[in-house]
């Protein structure tokens, strides 16, 4: 590829979301993924941030994207490419986290590669951790949640990713 142009101004990123994790991953089998490449502005979807949020936590899908939008549409004067950090940018990252994902801002092809090997390597390398939490009470509020290692001379070794919270709500989506 020597060039992205961008063709049109209108994104549904959120209905997007929405839509594939509801009709297509919702009763999938196994680990739930979706890697969306997208300039991270969202124009069109009637869908918001949060929708996409709490559809992806429902299904339990992790979202990893990768942001095209430093670099490939053009540089910013004095801005390094894949640095870029505007409301998009921080709306993408947040719906990465909230899903136990990672947002990755690529400059160029190098850097478009190494967020795909990245992304490969992590999905090989995961581990699944369950718990069952105390209060039983299915409210619909959000609830925080915590992983952490016990013994501090590991967090060097190794990267918790793990999402930040869940909505406690009767699971009518399985």
């Amino acid at each position: 590829v020597d060039k992205v142009t961008k063709v049109g101004s209108q994104t549904a990123l959120y209905d997007a979301i929405w839509q594939f994790s509801d009709e297509k991953l919702r009763n999938a089998p196994g680990r739930r993924v979706i890697v969306v490449i997208t300039d991270g502005d969202d124009t069109f979807s009637r869908a918001e941030l949060k929708d996409a949020i709490d559809i992806a936590q429902r299904t339990e899908t992790t979202i990893f994207a990768i942001s095209t939008k430093a670099g490939f549409l053009g540089t910013v004067p004095g801005v390094d490419a894949g640095t870029v950090k505007d409301k998009g940018d921080k709306f993408l990252t947040q719906l990465c986290e909230d899903t136990g994902g990672e947002a990755f801002f690529t400059g160029d092809m190098i850097d478009l590669e190494r967020s795909f090997k990245k992304i490969s390597e992590e999905l090989r390398s995961q581990y699944m951790i369950t718990y069952r939490p105390t209060n039983q009470i299915y409210d619909g509020r959000e609830r925080k949640v915590e992983v952490r290692f016990t013994d501090k001379s590991k967090d060097g070794d190794f990267k918790i990713r793990a999402k930040k919270s869940y909505r406690a709500v009767r699971d009518s989506l399985k």
